[in-house]
């Protein structure tokens, strides 16, 4: 009798255990199934939210939104420079080749900047050691920008009236200066010293952006950092879109857009169009 009591209790004993194990299990399982629910979720999330990146860009801008046109593209790399990261002590500057990254036929770039430029809605200038180095920018934010440099130099206030604003040329030379304009070799002293002109040739000035020096420095050193990104590849070619993902050193302000669209149209990278979309691959004579 004894027996069978123990071998009963024994039975129940294991069918509480057997039973506690599985609500266990199930319980386990319940908040395994959950976690994996909210994982798959948060990854979908995350994968939506990359893949819109990609596909729109750092700008928030699909591709199919981008200007077309030297104008559109003139105004929208304008809009990049971020003249706050340089406590507005630069007007936003366009390098004339980014432009080409949106327009492919170059003349067509250069004749409808020339005929802004005659209209008096942009300025030219002359930037860097290279010839093809033009940067641009508009006539009322250089002359804005000017003012607020040199607003104690009635020399530089006299001369944004009476040359600038009546001659749009890039250069001007010394004779020019004296015999139509009525500035003598002490006026043009002071310019340069202000940075609205320096020295083109003897007898001759480029139009000048005060500062402009600090924007050179930075725009350099950004494209060698953006460059080295590609360069750095297996095959020294990189998505477009991967690129605009990337970071650029503290000391790069001017941003990753900016800097995309000066190695395309510098033609320091060829565009490549894949079923993934554009890719940028690095000319041979860079790769090193």
């Amino acid at each position: 009798m004894d027996v069978t009591i123990n071998e009963c209790h024994i039975k129940k004993q294991h069918k509480s255990r057997f039973t506690l194990r599985s609500q266990i299990i199930e319980i386990l399982s319940y908040f395994f199934q959950s976690t994996m629910f909210r994982k798959r979720s948060l990854m979908s999330d995350i994968c939506d939210n990359k893949r819109r990146k990609l596909n729109y860009g750092e700008n928030g801008m699909n591709n199919d939104s981008l200007p077309t046109d030297t104008v559109g593209a003139l105004s929208y790399i304008s809009s990049l420079f971020p003249t706050e990261k340089f406590n507005n002590r630069l007007p936003p500057i366009v390098m004339r080749h980014q432009i080409y990254a949106f327009v492919r036929c170059r003349t067509d770039v250069d004749k409808q900047l020339n005929e802004l430029r005659k209209k008096g809605e942009i300025r030219l200038f002359k930037l860097g050691e290279k010839d093809d180095q033009i940067g641009v920018v508009y006539t009322k934010d250089y002359k804005n920008y000017v003012d607020r440099c040199c607003r104690n130099s009635l020399k530089v206030d006299n001369f944004l009236r009476n040359v600038v604003e009546i001659c749009p040329d890039i250069s001007y030379s010394s004779s020019a200066l004296k015999q139509e304009y009525g500035i003598n070799e002490d006026d043009i002293i002071e310019l340069i010293q202000q940075g609205v002109l320096t020295c083109r040739d003897v007898g001759c000035y480029w139009l000048s952006i005060p500062r402009v020096g600090e924007f050179m420095k930075t725009f350099l050193y950004g494209r060698r950092a953006i460059l080295q990104y590609v360069r750095r590849t297996k095959y020294k070619e990189i998505l477009q879109t991967e690129l605009e993902q990337r970071k650029l050193p503290r000391k790069a302000l001017l941003g990753i857009l900016y800097h995309i669209y000066d190695i395309i149209g510098s033609d320091a990278v060829t565009c490549v169009e894949t079923s993934t979309g554009v890719v940028l691959r690095l000319q041979p004579e860079l790769t090193r």
